[in-house]
C-alpha cells in the first residue's frame, strides 16, 4: 500500500539529520580557532580538550540521528497499521487503480527499506567513522613521534604525508552516504542521483590522489585545508540538505 502523499517522511529525516550536521560542523568549527594549540605543526586533532569536544560531538549526532530516524519509522509504522497487513497488497492495487496520480512515488514497504538503509549509514556508519578517526588520530600522533626523531619534523614531510593519509579517514563514510544516494536513485528510478554521486566520488578520488593540502590564513591564523575533508563535509551537510529539497520536491510521500 502507499501512504499519504503529502506526508515526507523520508525526505525530512534526512534534512533533519542534515541540519545536525550543520550545525555541528559550526560548532567545530568555532572551537577551533578559540582553542589555540601550543605546537603550531600538529593538527588540531592532536589537541586533547578539542579531541574530547569533537567525540563528544559525534556522539551527540549518532544519539540525535537515532532519535530522528526512531521516530520516522514509527510514524511510519502507525501510517501503515492503519490497514491490516493481509490486506495491503489488495490495496496498493486499489490505489494505484483509481487514485494513481495522487499516491505516494514509492510504496510503504519501499519508504521502509530505505528508512533502513539511511538509518544504518547516519548510525551505523557513524560509528564506524568514530573509531576509524580514534585510531587515524593514533598513527598520526606514531608518524609525528617517528619524524621528530634524528633531523627533527619538517613542514613539508609531516604535511604531505598527512594529507595523503587523510582522506582514508573519510572515505567510507563518505562511500556509505554515496551508496545510500544510489540505492535511492535506483528505487525511485531516477539516473541524476546516481550521475550525482558518480561525481562526487570521482571529485574524492581526484582530491585524494593529485590535490595537495592548501594554507590560508584567516583571521590572523594558517588554516590547512585538506580538499578530501572539505569534499566530505561538504557532501555530508549541504549535500544531504540538498538531496532531501530535491526528493520532497520531485517525489510524492517522500
Amino acid at each position: 500500500m502507499y501512504t499519504n502523499a503529502k506526508k515526507h517522511i523520508l525526505s525530512n529525516s534526512i534534512m533533519l539529520v542534515a541540519i545536525i550536521k550543520i550545525i555541528a560542523a559550526l560548532c567545530e568549527a568555532g572551537l577551533r580557532f578559540f582553542i589555540q594549540k601550543q605546537n603550531s605543526l600538529s593538527p588540531d586533532m592532536l589537541d586533547t580538550v578539542l579531541w574530547r569536544l569533537q567525540l563528544i560531538n559525534s556522539g551527540v549526532q549518532i544519539i540525535l540521528a537515532t532519535l530522528v530516524f526512531f521516530f520516522a519509522w514509527k510514524k511510519l509504522d502507525h501510517y501503515m497499521s492503519l490497514v491490516p497487513a493481509e490486506d495491503r497488497k489488495k490495496m496498493g492495487l486499489l490505489q494505484k487503480e483509481f487514485i494513481n496520480d495522487k499516491i505516494a512515488s514509492l510504496s510503504g514497504s519501499s519508504v521502509s527499506r530505505l528508512l533502513q538503509l539511511w538509518t544504518v549509514i547516519f548510525v551505523g556508519s557513524e560509528l564506524v567513522y568514530v573509531f576509524t578517526s580514534i585510531t587515524y588520530r593514533r598513527f598520526i600522533s606514531a608518524l609525528m613521534s617517528a619524524l621528530s626523531v634524528g633531523d627533527g619534523l619538517t613542514d613539508g614531510t609531516f604535511v604531505m604525508l598527512y594529507n595523503m593519509t587523510h582522506g582514508f579517514k573519510y572515505i567510507e563514510m563518505l562511500c556509505a552516504i554515496l551508496l545510500g544516494v544510489v540505492m535511492t536513485g535506483i528505487f525511485l528510478s531516477d539516473p541524476y542521483l546516481r550521475v550525482a554521486s558518480l561525481i562526487i566520488l570521482l571529485l574524492f578520488m581526484l582530491a585524494f590522489g593529485v590535490l595537495q593540502m592548501q594554507t590560508v590564513n584567516l583571521m590572523g591564523r594558517s588554516v590547512g585545508i585538506v580538499w578530501t575533508s572539505l569534499i566530505y563535509h561538504a557532501t555530508e551537510t549541504i549535500g544531504l540538505f540538498l538531496l532531501s529539497l530535491y526528493l520532497s520536491k520531485k517525489y510524492r510521500g517522500l
